[in-house]
């Protein structure tokens, strides 16, 4: 049995009740509801979610040398082109070692470029070359669709309350965590 499983299974007694009960839950103050009707945790189900994100966004963004990798780069470039590298790798949320060969990649494939800052020649600054620019034009109607039909039935106000729940946890999460991965 996998340390997850360990974990669901051994909730305490309160816990469970709230899962079973979603009224208990809202009624009870003192422990959160963490588990679903199937004993799934919160972290369980984002990771699902996640996963099933992942294999979509795969199919929409693979073509002329893009990875589902370099989507992550290039949707950070596109809200701010120029940055450098060590901010994009925060912002990617991937560690600077680790971009350093997905920008040695991308730059193969003509999607970026690198060139040294004008006012500080120790920072390297990442711009989107034009192809790089194009195919992130071309990609970003499909993957916008998708990321539609993924909510599609959810109510404005439960998206709002979602953003917000989400928010927290993260914020709960970065609060107790020595790793800095860069999410805002």
């Amino acid at each position: 049995m996998n340390r997850l499983a360990i974990e669901e299974s051994d909730q305490p007694e309160q816990t469970k009740r709230s899962a079973a009960d979603p009224d208990a839950a809202q009624t009870s103050s003192v422990v959160p509801q963490v588990f679903d009707e199937r004993q799934r945790s919160v972290a369980w189900l984002i990771r699902s979610v996640f996963r099933l994100y992942t294999a979509q966004l795969q199919q929409l963004v693979t073509r002329e040398g893009v990875t589902i990798g370099h989507w992550y780069y290039l949707r950070v470039l596109a809200e701010q082109d120029g940055l450098v590298q060590r901010e994009l790798s925060k912002r990617v949320g991937i560690a600077a070692t680790t971009a350093v060969p997905a920008l040695d990649d991308m730059e193969k494939h003509g999607l970026v470029v690198r060139q040294r800052d004008t006012k500080d020649r120790r920072r390297i600054c990442v711009y989107l070359t034009p192809k790089g620019r194009r195919l992130l034009d071309e990609m970003l109607p499909s993957v916008a669709a998708m990321l539609e039909q993924s909510i599609a039935g959810v109510s404005s106000k439960d998206m709002t309350t979602f953003y917000k729940v989400l928010g927290q946890i993260t914020e709960n999460l970065k609060h107790h965590s020595d790793d800095d991965i860069g999410i805002d």
